[in-house]
């Protein structure tokens, strides 16, 4: 009878499954040696996007979902990028976040997870809009 008990358990655990993830956004790493208009640090392909500048990204509000960036560097909701210091670019939402332009910004929980920062930290990134 425990081997009839064990073998079902065994049929019953073999049909569950993991539930398919969402597809994950688009991460790629770039050659950090390329430098681009205006300073040093990761390359910006020739052709493809318009370098917006550098800001100082801290967690925004973990409440509100998706990949996005609120910073000074734009003046309307736009369609973007962003590479960080560790050299991984990460397809986003530039948002406005309507400080001056030499205040920093807010990056959502998604793309701090994504671009693999520690949620402590204040990273440099570089912001390019692909509008």
């Amino acid at each position: 009878m425990k081997h009839a008990i064990a073998f079902l358990s065994v049929l019953a655990l073999g049909a569950c499954a993991t539930a398919p993830e969402d597809p994950a956004p688009q991460i790629t790493a770039l050659d950090p040696t390329e430098t681009v208009e205006g300073g040093t640090g990761a390359g910006l392909p020739d052709g493809e996007g318009r370098f917006m500048g550098f800001t100082v990204a801290s967690l925004g509000d973990a409440a509100t979902p998706g990949l996005w960036i609120e910073t000074p560097l734009v003046t309307s909701e736009q369609p973007g990028r962003v590479v960080s210091e560790n050299g991984m670019q990460l397809f986003l939402t530039l948002r406005p976040s309507g400080g001056a332009r030499n205040s920093g910004s807010r990056l959502s929980l998604q793309a701090f997870q994504e671009l693999g920062i520690p949620l402590t930290a204040l990273p440099t990134v570089t912001v390019i809009s692909d509008a």
